[in-house]
């Protein structure tokens, strides 16, 4: 009788399997590029290293491209938590879209103009190849600013539309400048030594806010708990990114293809450089100024200017940081709060 009693438990045990399963609370997380860059690899570590399922979701990652069709994926209801580009989220806020900015672990802008050897100051670039992927896109915008920085007329470059791969275009000398991530221009290293970054976007644009994790406020509204267990675990993974190198070294291998030595030199950099915010990123300063900026060149009407309390919400940022502590190292020039 004892024995069939065992067997019973066992044969219970092994019903409730699928309820268990069935209680991971299924969500899909937007993110910008495929393959993923190093700097939005916050998300994916909490994946790789269990940390959504721990807290009982099961995550799904799309890269959809870019990060404005991250936000208008979100926009949509396509997805419900999107890496979504700052300036791009403080505009849709100003004009009354309904996302919310919840962490930004990813604060400052990680790209890179990368040049021809020839090319030894930002002067130089007049008369010059400037490689772009679309009028209006990423790179374009960026590489303007390059120029605005170093005081030459757009007129007084070529753009030169390229395949949404930098790295190829430049290495081939069919541009002579690209706008790439650190893994990029590393790569590209290898193959033409020479080349070099003449403007850190980072350095350049320093109070530029880059990537918010993002919800509508009808999923914070109608599911607290869930928006709760994903920045928590955003924030965790990205203190495990400066904390357990020989964690994140094989997820960059697996997720992005480049080979382990570009990519482990690539991330000891960007450690360096304190490219994440391990705490919650949403910086007032930060915020503010992209805000202003947008509203001073045009992209917000005067008087549509969202206030800080308008971009963000913090209730979950704050929380997760009560729970798991203040991060004391290293501890990045980004003021939380």
């Amino acid at each position: 009788m004892h024995k069939f009693k065992s067997s019973l438990a066992v044969l219970a045990a092994a019903i409730m399997l699928p309820a268990v399963a069935q209680a991971q609370t299924k969500i899909t997380i937007g993110i910008p590029t495929s393959p993923p860059n190093i700097v939005h690899m916050p998300t994916i570590v909490a994946k790789e290293l269990g940390l959504y399922k721990k807290a009982g979701l099961d995550v799904d990652i799309v890269s959809l491209g870019d990060g404005v069709k991250v936000y208008r994926a979100l926009l949509a209801g396509n997805i419900e938590f999107g890496l979504t580009p700052g300036a791009p989220t403080i505009i849709g806020r100003s004009n009354g879209a309904a996302v919310k900015a919840l962490s930004a672990n990813l604060p400052k802008f990680e790209a890179s103009m990368v040049v021809r050897a020839e090319i030894k100051t930002m002067a130089d670039l007049k008369g010059k190849r400037i490689g772009i992927q679309e009028p209006g896109g990423f790179a374009d915008l960026l590489s303007r600013s390059v120029l605005r920085a170093a005081k030459i007329d757009p007129k007084e470059v070529n753009f030169v539309t390229i395949a949404s791969e930098d790295v190829p275009a430049l290495v081939a000398n069919q541009v002579d400048t690209a706008i790439l991530h650190v893994e990029q221009e590393m790569f590209a290293k290898t193959k033409v030594p020479d080349l070099h970054a003449i403007a850190r976007m980072w350095e350049l644009q320093p109070k530029t806010l880059y990537t918010f994790l993002s919800a509508t406020e009808k999923t914070i509204k109608d599911h607290p708990d869930v928006v709760q267990k994903v920045v928590t675990a955003n924030i965790e993974a990205t203190r495990i990114m400066y904390s357990d190198r020989a964690k994140i070294i094989p997820i960059l291998v697996k997720q992005t293809g480049y080979p382990e030595k570009v990519l482990a030199e690539s991330f000891d950099f960007l450690v360096k450089q304190c490219i994440w915010d391990a705490n919650t990123g949403l910086s007032p300063e930060r915020i503010n100024f992209t805000a202003e900026l947008m509203t001073k060149v045009g992209n917000i009407k005067e008087g549509k200017t969202p206030t800080y309390d308008d971009v963000v919400d913090t209730t979950f940022a704050k929380k997760a940081i009560a729970q798991l502590g203040e991060w004391k190292g290293p501890v990045c020039p980004t003021a939380a709060f």
